[in-house]
């Protein structure tokens, strides 16, 4: 397996990746790209960290500055998804390890996330990857019919 950071030829199976792993368990909007040149418009290339493995992502952690102010430069806000069947292989791992040992070299101090209280498996990841609840925002978004806490993890490097 290869970690690294995305090209455009990924773009087919990074947007095939995203719309399997971005369900209503997953995020509060439907995430659907028509195209590659859409979905390479919302994340250019190297705008991601991919896992590749027989030339196809399995894996993708995206990250960037959620407020694009000069005091909030230093913290970086994260996404990652894993392939469905291979999951539970230490690829979410080894993309959190990757993103913590060069997110410092572009400046960023804080990783962190927004995650729905009813995803329990994820909430265990981030916590085995070191994350602590920072903050919660209840009832933020309403998914089919039932109100779902925000929950907001963050882990200082």
């Amino acid at each position: 397996m290869e970690i690294r950071k995305s090209r455009k030829e990924d773009a087919h199976s990074m947007m095939e990746l995203e719309h399997l792993a971005w369900t209503a368990g997953t995020t509060p909007s439907e995430i659907h790209f028509d195209s590659e040149a859409e979905y390479l418009l919302k994340n250019p290339v190297g705008s991601k960290i991919v896992a590749v493995m027989d030339g196809k992502v399995v894996g993708i952690l995206g990250y960037k500055s959620p407020i694009p102010l000069k005091t909030n430069a230093h913290v970086a806000e994260l996404d990652i998804a894993v392939h469905p069947d291979y999951q539970r292989h230490g690829i979410g791992i080894q993309l959190m390890t990757y993103l913590k040992e060069t997110a410092p070299t572009e400046g960023y101090q804080k990783l962190q996330l927004r995650v729905l209280s009813n995803n329990e498996k994820a909430i265990r990841f981030y916590k085995k990857n070191g994350f602590q609840i920072e903050g919660e925002l209840k009832k933020e978004f309403l998914i089919n019919g039932i109100y779902i806490d925000d929950i907001i993890m963050s882990y200082f490097l």
